[in-house]
């Protein structure tokens, strides 16, 4: 291949986000273009936000510190080597606070519960993480018809989210509620929304390597729990989840735990932070990061407790579903195909967009009715 041919292809590779060869071709378009330029623009901002924030030498000498005594601890425990052991069954949700709310026009339940999580004893950044009071309680929108049993989907949004319209318009909750007749759960990720200590998101990824394990950690528990109170006092026909970007991400850590859903979508969905942090940081990062002690290595093998590519799916083969965009610039195609292929290939679709236009997406929207229709009977339970 001559020099103009490698720069073209070289080129070609940093539009796609990916080298991978064997997934679908882009045709670009105006539209596309436009969709590409929009994910850009907000992951450098994002990028630029993270930048501004100049770590002092106390807060890397804790970076260092929790991750070199977590690694230490978590190979001793034996949860590196079995990350499933690290996490423990949650006690049952019961009695949640449910007050009546309203947003865009749907009518929902606001649902509080203490969250009752906290990291094991031994771990660094434990009195940390108990310190951020309102991350304590555990919050979710839920949409409810009256009458008999219906089938449910668990919802979970993505980074920086955490409100309720921004969580409706993200699902179409008024399709998914209204149109295909489904009781609807949206539980708010740990440090998100009203659990926020700061800007919705902050110090999940930002905050050091323990933060992000116990956001994983805390955000399977809290989403255990919330299904164990729809399967025990809802009467559902089905479970199924869906989730988004980060949702996703929760979306395929679930899928380890609950052998009983009725299917799981995980829309563009992170499965490796570590690997995703890399890629958007790693080029801003100091010469002299691995004199803090904070190697890249270090991070990836502390969050093998959290991360799905190292735990084993439970729900069946045929009942789970991934949907990727073909120009994502958050969440990169080869990061998709990896869960893809740790998923042993399911049901996929691929679709001509980015991290942000998956909810105008035709393919997309069919694809998760599709889903929906085989394993929720949403058709049975439309609402005439």
């Amino acid at each position: 291949m001559n020099i103009i041919g490698e720069m073209a292809e070289q080129t070609t590779d940093w539009l796609r986000g990916h080298r991978e060869r064997d997934l679908p071709p882009v045709s670009w378009t105006p539209g596309l273009a436009a969709k590409w330029l929009i994910d850009e623009a907000t992951l450098q901002n994002e990028a630029a936000i993270t930048r501004m924030r100049l770590p002092t030498s106390v807060f890397r000498r804790r970076l260092r510190d929790e991750l070199g005594e977590g690694v230490d601890l978590f190979d001793d425990k034996g949860w590196t080597a079995d990350p499933m052991s690290y996490h423990r069954d949650p006690p049952e949700l019961r009695r949640p606070r449910l007050a009546r709310r309203s947003a865009l026009g749907l009518d929902y339940e606001h649902l509080v519960v203490r969250s009752g999580y906290e990291p094991h004893p031994e771990e660094p950044g434990r009195d940390r993480w108990l310190g951020y009071e309102d991350n304590r309680e555990a919050h979710a929108w839920v949409l409810r018809h009256p009458g008999g049993p219906r089938p449910w989907l668990i919802c979970v949004n993505g980074y920086r989210t955490g409100t309720p319209a921004v969580d409706f318009t993200t699902f179409g909750a008024r399709r998914l509620h209204h149109e295909y007749g489904l009781n609807l759960a949206f539980p708010v990720s740990p440090l998100h929304g009203p659990r926020a200590e700061d800007r919705s998101g902050d110090r999940v990824l930002s905050g050091g390597a323990m933060n992000t394990v116990h956001t994983a950690a805390q955000g399977i528990w809290d989403i255990r729990r919330l299904k164990s109170w729809i399967d025990s006092t809802q009467e559902p026909t089905a479970v199924g989840m869906s989730g988004i970007s980060l949702g996703g991400y929760f979306t395929s850590l679930l899928t380890c735990f609950e052998d009983d859903l009725a299917c799981v979508i995980a829309g563009v969905p992170e499965p490796d932070l570590v690997r995703g942090q890399r890629r958007n940081v790693d080029r801003f990062l100091p010469p002299f990061y691995e004199q803090w002690g904070l190697s890249w290595r270090s991070l990836t093998r502390l969050n093998r407790v959290v991360s799905p590519l190292h735990m084993d799916p439970v729900v069946p083969w045929e009942k789970r579903y991934i949907f990727g965009g073909l120009v994502d610039r958050w969440v990169r195609p080869g990061n998709v195909k990896a869960l893809w292929q740790h998923w042993d290939e399911p049901s996929i679709c691929w679709y001509d967009g980015s991290h942000l236009s998956f909810p105008w997406e035709p393919d997309v929207r069919s694809f998760v009715r599709g889903a929906l229709a085989e394993h929720l009977d949403v058709r049975a339970a439309v609402v005439v």
